[in-house]
């Protein structure tokens, strides 16, 4: 009879132990979770530099009660510097006519959790710069998207030879092709003239094509074909949209013999905030550029203000704050998911190809056969946005189909992307605590019917 007593002390003892690591693993699977929530939480920051472009950028330093300011922007003086949504400001600006300048802000408690430093220059243009506030201070948030940018150019992804014809020219011909690639190489050597270092020539490069093309929202609100972003009708007509800028900018570079990337990923919109900013669609591309052993990021359409809308060319203010753009400045409105090598000096590999392909057809005396071709796929790209701080700036949508090979296209990478977080997540809490009451509960009467039967039994054996 003690001995049954016994083995059932042991089995329920047993069962107290199976709740406690039950309860345990659910205890960590929380906080693991949890963890994982705060991690995705973006970390404090209190410093930024804008740019390593030394004509234009600015160093801003956040303390605990003030900011300060200090930069050069060569070609167009500051003008003021504020926060956009403080309260009482304070500000010290001293501007000179070379450029450079220094200013320290003093705000007052904070009106928002988020805010914005905002740059005028005397252009008129207006450079801003996310902000947080929390616990009576300043920060600059980090969403981690600076490692992600960085992270996607460790490993470029190589496109097909018809991919570079059909980002050349809609037309599909080796003398389309040639042709276009003529005026690329024209253009581009008129650009550099006579300006030294790959660095210099890149800028020019970059300002020339954000000054001269125009972004054209009637074929981002109707559809964005081959024929609107290949670079043969986008010299020709002077518009297109982010994927035609991309393109030209890095054929350009290709023709001084530089190197550049095709950047595929999601940027801010009226549809995605910052803070979902990671969870976005494909919906935009710009460029990134080896220079002196580093990635220079670019993007020409953000840094150009010029729209075609209405069958009307529509100048803007045009400036540089995405040239050489820093990791952190650019992960508060891009985050990158594909970087693509495209080579439109080598896409008359194409043609030699296909005649590679016809002549051993021919000689294998199959004159029925057909020869196959790289399929095409089709390619829709949507919601293209323009920054804030540009007046002409609003939600860009861009819907095009593009015969492009299926290595071209970034929009399908990412799947996981399509698709929003669920807002909630379970919460375990209630059972956790539950759990661990009914095991205390059960190991303290399992403790003292434990005493009670070693008492009692003892009081037999003196017996």
């Amino acid at each position: 009879m003690q001995d049954t007593r016994f083995s059932d002390i042991i089995r329920r003892l047993f069962s107290v132990f199976t709740a406690l690591v039950i309860s345990l693993s659910l205890f960590l699977t929380a906080g693991a979770e949890q963890s994982e929530t705060e991690n995705k939480k973006p970390q404090k920051v209190y410093e930024l530099i804008t740019s390593s472009n030394p004509e234009y950028s600015c160093k801003i330093s956040i303390y605990s009660r003030s900011i300060s300011l200090s930069g050069c922007y060569k070609s167009d003086p500051v003008k003021e510097v504020t926060l956009r949504n403080a309260g009482t400001i304070s500000t010290t600006l001293k501007s000179e006519s070379n450029g450079t300048f220094t200013a320290t802000i003093n705000p007052s408690e904070s009106l928002k959790a988020e805010d914005m430093i905002d740059i005028t220059l005397t252009s008129g243009v207006h450079l801003t710069y996310r902000v947080g506030f929390a616990n009576g201070g300043w920060y600059f948030p980090d969403n981690g998207l600076s490692q992600q940018n960085e992270k996607v150019l460790e490993k470029i992804m190589p496109t097909s030879a018809k991919s570079w014809v059909g980002y050349l020219t809609d037309e599909m011909t080796e003398e389309s092709v040639r042709k276009t690639l003529d005026d690329i190489k024209y253009l581009s050597d008129y650009i550099a003239k006579d300006i030294k270092g790959d660095y210099n020539k890149t800028v020019a490069i970059a300002d020339w094509v954000s000054e001269n093309i125009y972004y054209d929202r009637d074929a981002r609100d109707s559809s964005v074909t081959q024929d609107t972003i290949c670079i043969k009708n986008v010299l020709q007509r002077k518009r297109t949209v982010c994927a035609g800028y991309s393109n030209l900018f890095c054929a350009l570079l290709e023709a001084q013999g530089i190197k550049a990337v095709n950047i595929k990923g999601t940027v801010t919109s009226n549809d995605i905030s910052y803070e979902n900013l990671a969870d976005g669609q494909v919906n935009h591309e710009w460029s990134a550029v080896w220079l002196d052993d580093r990635w220079v990021v670019i993007d020409t359409v953000w840094n150009s203000g010029n729209k075609y809308e209405n069958g009307e060319f529509r100048k803007g203010k045009c400036y540089q704050k995405y040239t050489d753009i820093s990791p952190l400045a650019l992960s508060f409105d891009h985050c990158a998911y594909l970087a693509e090598s495209r080579y439109y000096f080598r896409a008359t590999e194409y043609f030699e190809k296909q005649e590679t392909t016809t002549t051993t057809a021919t000689e294998t005396a199959l004159p029925e056969t057909t020869v196959q071709t790289e399929e095409t796929t089709t390619v829709m790209v949507t919601t293209e946005s323009k920054p804030a701080e540009v007046s002409s700036a609003t939600e860009e949508t861009e819907n095009y189909t593009s015969s492009v090979t299926p290595e071209s296209s970034a929009t399908d990478s990412h799947p996981e992307n399509s698709e929003a977080q669920p807002d909630e997540e379970k919460n375990l809490w209630p059972w956790i605590i539950a759990l661990a009451i009914i095991a205390v509960i059960l190991i303290i009467t399992d403790i003292g019917y434990l005493i009670f039967f070693k008492e009692n039994k003892d009081k037999e054996n003196e017996k």
